[in-house]
């Protein structure tokens, strides 16, 4: 499956840990190899088909990020 679209998607990992990410981030599957860049062909990361258990499309509001992202903005915001 290869998809590279601007669209936002959630990841599950094979932990069941969830991480949401925006319409910036583009993605691929290709042999199972999840690849992810902000841009479409130069990827910055590679999981394995182990790592990861599935792959959810949805459309993201303006503003979303990733929810790790997020977390990191609340913590500098409260030093």
């Amino acid at each position: 499956m290869r998809h590279s679209a601007a669209m936002a998607f959630k990841l599950t990992y094979s932990d069941g840990q969830e991480t949401d990410y925006d319409d910036s981030t583009k993605w691929e599957v290709e042999n199972g190899v999840l690849k992810m860049g902000r841009e479409a062909g130069k990827w910055s990361v590679l999981i394995s088909p182990s790592h990861w258990a599935t792959l959810e499309v949805g459309q993201a509001e303006d503003g979303d990020k990733p929810k790790d992202e997020d977390k990191e903005d609340e913590e500098d915001e409260d030093s």
